[in-house]
């Protein structure tokens, strides 16, 4: 070695050029593999004429036995490395190309003092007919080689819980104004006015269920007419950023009643002239609750906006079967619907409570 060049041995140092001599190994594969390991460095079989860059390497790649295989590198400057490794059977092309990286590696750092100096490259061996190489696996991607100097322990980072969807429970308020549509007509298309309470689930894959009650009522010349609404619910609940619809279809039992100046008494059937008989309502129904949603944490969220329902429900009479029912006075002047195809419009006010994933 020239004094004009120095001793690089400890000095940070970058190969521009390598040339592999692969022996005992699938020669393809294992030079496959280091390319993947080091983008960097061009990687040639070794043969022909010297790389013109500098420094540049000679590494060789020896399986002397099933059990133990030898590395090699020798810089341009003379510098000399040699390694032993053990071959896991099966995993020949990953061992072989990773040792032969992380040795590569610590010699451009200068974490590895030379074992000799002054060490010339062989020239190329002439060219024979390759044995064929044992069966190998195809080579398995790894991130680039690590600094093989000792590091401390790595901290232990938590995977953070907070964006993971969760299973919701909510609370939800709505006012409603329902109408009749549809025939029967009788009386106004008014069919009542109020409010419920509705507690809803829903998967973090969207999936939702609801349990509601409602209660609308309409007075109309001293007579009233009271409907309670039980209803079950199951859909999906479409979310986009701050945007949330959710699309449910339902069954309901509404056992309704009447009065007569604040006081419990009965209206006639429309056409009849027997006291009626209340038997409860019994329908299904579609409801869209397109809304704004805010959520201030990860455990709290809020939506607010109009809710959609279209409906349809009847009674069931001992004599008639299912019919929708309409209501007259004592003297024969229509007052109110029962039942019947019905439209329901509000806004809705939901508080959603994420739960905690497990």
């Amino acid at each position: 070695m020239s004094p004009e060049t120095g001793d690089p041995a400890g000095e940070p140092q970058e190969f521009r050029a390598a040339r592999a001599d692969i022996r005992g190994f699938d020669e393809a594969a294992v030079l496959a593999a280091l390319r993947l390991r080091l983008p960097r460095l061009p990687i040639e079989r070794h043969g022909g004429a010297a790389p013109t860059e500098t420094p540049h390497l000679y590494l060789q790649l020896t399986r002397a036995a099933d059990e133990r295989g030898t590395i090699r590198v020798i810089t341009s400057d003379g510098r000399a490395y040699e390694r032993s490794f053990a071959v896991e059977i099966g995993q020949e092309v990953r061992v072989a190309a990773s040792t032969a990286a992380n040795l590569i590696f610590a010699v451009e750092q200068g974490a590895v003092a030379p074992d000799a100096e002054d060490v010339a490259i062989p020239p190329p061996a002439v060219a024979t007919a390759p044995e064929p190489p044992p069966p190998a696996p195809e080579p398995e991607p790894e991130p680039p080689p690590v600094q093989t100097q000792a590091t401390g322990p790595k901290e232990h980072v938590p995977e953070d819980m907070s964006k993971k969807p969760r299973w919701e429970l909510g609370l939800g308020l709505h006012a409603a104004t329902v109408l009749g549509v549809g025939p029967p007509a009788y009386g106004g298309p008014l069919a009542g006015g109020g409010g419920g309470l509705g507690f809803e689930v829903r998967s973090p894959r969207g999936f939702a269920a609801a349990l509601e009650t409602r209660a609308i009522g309409q007075a109309e010349a001293g007579s009233g007419l009271g409907r309670l609404r039980v209803a079950i619910a199951a859909g999906y609940a479409l979310r986009h950023k701050s945007f949330e619809l959710p699309i449910l279809v339902g069954l309901a039992i509404e056992p309704w009643w009447i009065t007569r100046a604040g006081e419990r008494a009965p209206l006639l059937a429309a056409g009849d002239d027997d006291v009626l008989a209340r038997p409860p309502l019994l329908g299904g129904f579609l409801r869209l609750s397109p809304g704004w949603r805010a959520q201030p944490s990860p455990q709290l969220g809020l939506r607010v906006g109009p809710r959609i329902e279209l409906g349809g429900s009847f009674a069931i009479d001992d004599h008639d079967g299912a019919q929708v029912v309409g209501l007259a006075d004592t003297v024969g002047t229509p007052r109110f619907r029962v039942g019947g195809l019905e439209l329901s419009l509000g806004l809705e006010l939901a508080l959603q409570f994420g739960l905690r994933p497990r």
